[in-house]
């Protein structure tokens, strides 16, 4: 019940920012271009050891993310295209905040690597299981849990190589929990 309000609130707010968005004339793909510009600005941020305004250009990213789609689906602009740019963004910005941790301090490498490589398996999961028949998304560690995660660890750098574990290791359930998902959906067709 509570998280049905809270995502009727967020449909509201959406819908809002999407309308007034929209009369700006400018594509949702615009701010979709967005979400790399300030993605790779918290990058470099990050690769500098400035975490606070790593953090702070990480959640304006997001807050495009949150954008693109509001204007896409209220101004009934949504394409194939669009949301491949969308995905595509989303996961070149991730990964530019990884390794510019690993750039940053070279002993979180391996870290670095792991969750690349977790979280990359799993939407590879995702989006070829979806193509076949299957369904996509679910699992323990998806985007918003990363990019909470992130946060935090760059919020408190001191724990960042255990936090880069713990999304590694829950990136790697949600590879299992999405095939073995897949595996039973796809054994009934």
């Amino acid at each position: 019940m509570f998280t049905e309000n809270l995502r009727k609130i967020f449909e509201g707010i959406s819908n809002k920012i999407g309308k007034v968005l929209g009369k700006t004339g400018l594509s949702p793909n615009f701010f979709t271009f967005l979400i790399l510009v300030f993605g790779f600005i918290a990058a470099y941020f990050i690769y500098l050891g400035f975490f606070k305004l790593a953090i702070f250009f990480i959640l304006i990213s997001g807050l495009f993310d949150f954008i693109d789609g509001a204007v896409a689906k209220v101004n009934k602009k949504e394409t194939k295209f669009g949301a491949l740019f969308d995905s595509v963004s989303d996961k070149t910005s991730e990964i530019s905040w990884y390794l510019a941790l690993g750039l940053f301090n070279l002993q979180l490498w391996l870290g670095v690597s792991l969750v690349i490589s977790t979280f990359m398996l799993s939407s590879y999961i995702s989006k070829h299981a979806k193509a076949i028949g299957g369904k996509s998304g679910g699992g323990i560690m998806e985007r918003k849990e990363r990019l909470t995660l992130i946060i935090l660890g760059l919020f408190f750098i001191n724990y960042i190589s255990y936090i880069l574990y713990i999304i590694a290791f829950f990136s790697f359930i949600t590879c299992l929990q999405r095939f073995f998902r897949n595996y039973r959906i796809l054994q009934q067709l």
